[in-house]
C-alpha cells in the first residue's frame, strides 16, 4: 500500500503542477471579468420616451442597423434614460444601443475589446479548439486532484488507526 500511496502522491504533485498555470490564468481572468464594470465604456444616455416600441421592433431595428445578422442577446432598459442593448451575431460582435422609440443611439464592435479578449482567455477560446481542450483537461485535472487528495488523506488516516 505504501508504494501505491507514493505513486499516487507523485501523480498528485505532477498533475497539480501541470494544472496550476492554466487554473491560475483562468482564475485571474475570471476575477477581472467579475469586476469588469469599470473596464467598460459607459452606455449612451437615451432620451425618455412616453411609449416604448414592442421588443420585436426594437430587435428588428437593431438588426437593420447591423448587417442583418440575428440578435443573440438583449439587455432591457431598466430606467427611463437607459438604452436597450442588442448584441448581433456577426463577425464584429456588434452591440447596438437604441432608445425606447427604436432610434439607434450608437453601435460598437465587441470584437477585440478588453473584456472580450479576457473572456476568450478565460474559456480557452482564444486558442481555438486546442485552448478549449486545454481548459477541459485542466478541469478534469482538478477533479483528479480532489480525488487523489481525498484518497491519500483517507489512506493515511486509516493507517494511523491500525
Amino acid at each position: 500500500m505504501a508504494i501505491a500511496r507514493k505513486s499516487l502522491f507523485k501523480l498528485h504533485n505532477g498533475v497539480g503542477l501541470g494544472v496550476f498555470a492554466v487554473v491560475l490564468i483562468s482564475a485571474l481572468t475570471g476575477a477581472v471579468l467579475s469586476f469588469r464594470g469599470p473596464l467598460k465604456q459607459p452606455p449612451p444616455s437615451a432620451p425618455v420616451v412616453a411609449e416604448h416600441l414592442p421588443l420585436e421592433q426594437i430587435i428588428a431595428r437593431a438588426q437593420a442597423a447591423g448587417d442583418g445578422s440575428p440578435a443573440t442577446d438583449v439587455q432591457l432598459a431598466l430606467e427611463p434614460e437607459d438604452p436597450y442593448l442588442v448584441w448581433l451575431d456577426d463577425d464584429a460582435e456588434t452591440e447596438v444601443f437604441l432608445d425606447g422609440a427604436g432610434n439607434v443611439l450608437e453601435t460598437r464592435e465587441g470584437r477585440g475589446r478588453l473584456t472580450r479578449v479576457l473572456f476568450q482567455i478565460h474559456t480557452g477560446e482564444l486558442l481555438g479548439l486546442f485552448g478549449q481542450a486545454v481548459m477541459v483537461c485542466a478541469a478534469l485535472g482538478l477533479c483528479l486532484l480532489a480525488w487523489s487528495g481525498v484518497f491519500m488523506w483517507w489512506s493515511r488516516r486509516r493507517a494511523k488507526h491500525r
